[in-house]
């Protein structure tokens, strides 16, 4: 055979097989390669509505799982209960895919390499972790720890019981894989550990003979002027079976403790009179615990009453003290030497609940510091709004509704505030408007002068980008109901100017509204809300140093929307 023949021959073997290679391969391009299993069924060769349709026909979810609990009780785990459905298209995607993206070679080998999947289940994550809370409760059992007892000056053990808690995740897993894997009937035994200690009879015994020898002892806590008694029944509480004491307990009781002697440090405050800062209120350091320190010396001495015939023990607390950023001799080198604004505001027509919210709210802004550079926060000064902190309830503005709630008429003081900080020019950084007009802002003032605040948000905010350090101090004046804020520094020569002023946009108020309320007799109306017109305000602040350039320039706005006159009439026969 000569060289042209044996060119055919192999140019016709190799396009055989060429042909038996790629033939499959463009034959089912949009479909699933050789050798393509779901579990165990072949899904080889078919194309995507032909796997949903195959799935439909080869996996059917049960109603249920059955679990069995650790006593061989058998409880239905319903699968529609967790929305567990197969998902047929994310299978289809997986089997479709095609990494043609590595080559052709690598294309070719994918297509024919032998390809096993498993189910794709999705859940309801939410109700998941609901059911599998509910199966926990089924089998959990709470640890009871063996508790050492002191009364009537007798010592008793009360022996308790090891915890069982249902294996969460290893649950999850199994009762996962079981439905991946299409083992649908299997029954799950539900994984549970123990929880907890159970002394032994000798751990028992030697707990008892020291809490015998605690008994009609104590501990003296000595913290300056104070002192606190830590009695015997205290004591036998703390000791423990397995580690002598039981740290925990004893480290819980100082954080306790903590609280009632731990002080924060007290700046001194300071009143402006003629010209001169005097001492309003004087400095006082911070304690605070060194709670470590303080529990080894508390177990020490425990180990001293056990061992010694010493009916109590003293224990010198150990603190830290902490002190203030100002004090009393910093008087003089604050730089509060300067009347910088001052901002007023009347409430002739607020009610006596309303004043009283008022005069509190202005008596806690009041004679504060504000170092250069730092920023005040009225919401951060103000601190808890509460019955508890001497409020009363007065109606307030929240999210565009007038409704009675704590600490109405605290806006008339950060009102009063913000028109002292345009005053004294000082970088205000967060104020916001009223929802609607109120009154009592616009009985000295033009309508957008108003500054609404509401914990967290909004907030009246200003930094000190003054030399020297601010002095905040407010006046209340209950017999003519006014109240107005004074800002003292060291004036640095900067001038405002408010200009520009503008109102546009008025809008009649809404049709009245008629609310038909049961728990009226018939005939009896109550007003709720007032009708109050719309309208919208700008006025141009600018802020000017020395030199006459500009330090701060903003245009403040103020949008408020028309309110409709709400009233409640009676329908109760």
């Amino acid at each position: 055979m000569n060289k042209k023949s044996l060119f055919y021959l192999f140019f016709i073997i190799f396009f055989i097989f060429l042909t038996l290679l790629l033939g499959p391969i463009i034959a089912y391009y949009d479909k699933t390669g050789s050798n393509t299993y779901l579990l165990d069924k072949n899904y080889s060769h078919l194309s995507r509505s032909q796997i949903l349709d195959q799935i439909d026909k080869d996996f059917i979810l049960p109603e249920n799982i059955i679990l069995i609990s650790p006593n061989k009780e058998k409880t239905k785990f319903s699968l529609a209960s967790v929305s567990a459905q197969i998902n047929k298209n994310k299978i289809a995607s997986s089997m479709l895919y095609r990494r043609l993206n590595q080559g052709i070679p690598a294309y070719i080998r994918y297509f024919f390499k032998p390809k096993k999947f498993n189910l794709e289940i999705t859940f309801d994550t939410n109700k998941l972790n609901e059911q599998v809370n509910y199966v926990a409760s089924l089998v959990d059992k709470p640890f009871i720890p063996t508790e050492i007892n002191y009364k009537n000056k007798v010592v008793s053990i009360t022996k308790g019981s090891i915890g069982v808690q249902l294996n969460k995740d290893s649950f999850i897993n199994t009762f996962t894989s079981s439905l991946i894997t299409g083992n649908f009937n299997q029954e799950i035994n539900l994984e549970t550990e123990n929880i907890g200690f159970i002394p032994t009879d000798d751990q028992i015994n030697e707990a008892k003979q020291k809490a015998q020898k605690l008994t009609k002892k104590s501990l003296i806590l000595n913290e300056g002027f104070t002192k606190i008694t830590v009695d015997s029944n205290t004591l036998i509480s703390w000791l423990a079976f397995e580690n002598n004491y039981q740290s925990d307990k004893i480290k819980d009781y100082i954080k306790n403790l903590s609280v009632s002697l731990q002080r924060e440090p007290v700046d001194a405050v300071f009143k402006f009179e003629n010209n001169k800062v005097t001492e309003f209120k004087p400095s006082q350091d911070g304690i605070k615990i060194k709670e470590d320190e303080l529990s080894n010396l508390i177990i020490k001495s425990l180990e001293k009453l056990i061992n010694s015939d010493d009916v109590s023990k003293t224990i010198d607390v150990p603190t830290i003290a902490t002190a203030p950023k100002i004090t009393n001799g910093d008087a003089n080198n604050l730089g509060i030497k300067d009347l910088l604004g001052r901002g007023t505001s009347s409430f002739s027509h607020s009610s006596v609940i309303r004043n009283m919210n008022v005069e509190k709210g202005a008596s806690i802004i009041n004679r504060i510091l504000v170092a250069p550079g730092e920023t005040f926060s009225f919401i951060k000064n103000l601190g808890e709004v509460s019955l508890e902190a001497g409020y009363k309830k007065a109606y307030i503005i929240r999210q565009g509704k007038t409704e009675l709630d704590v600490g109405g008429g605290v806006c008339q003081v950060s009102t009063t505030l913000f028109r002292a900080m345009l005053d004294a020019g000082l970088n205000i950084t967060a104020r916001q408007n009223h929802a609607y007009r109120v009154s009592y802002y616009e009985e000295d003032s033009k309508p957008g002068f108003d500054a609404t605040v509401f914990i967290p948000n909004p907030d009246l905010k200003f930094i000190n980008d003054t030399p020297s350090y601010l002095l905040i101090q407010s006046t209340y004046d209950g017999t003519n109901k006014k109240l107005a804020y004074e800002i003292y520094g060291t004036n640095d020569g900067r001038k405002t100017e408010i200009s520009n002023y503008k109102q546009w946009g008025s809008q009649s108020p809404p049709p009245d509204v008629w609310i038909d309320d049961p728990t009226l007799p018939v005939g009896k109306v109550i007003q709720d809300e007032q009708r109050i017109p719309g309208l919208k305000t700008a006025f141009d602040w600018t802020v000017k140093k020395a030199d006459g350039s500009i330090l701060h320039q903003k245009t403040f706005t103020s949008n408020f929307v028309p309110w409709a006159a709400v009233f409640r009439r009676g329908t109760k026969i």
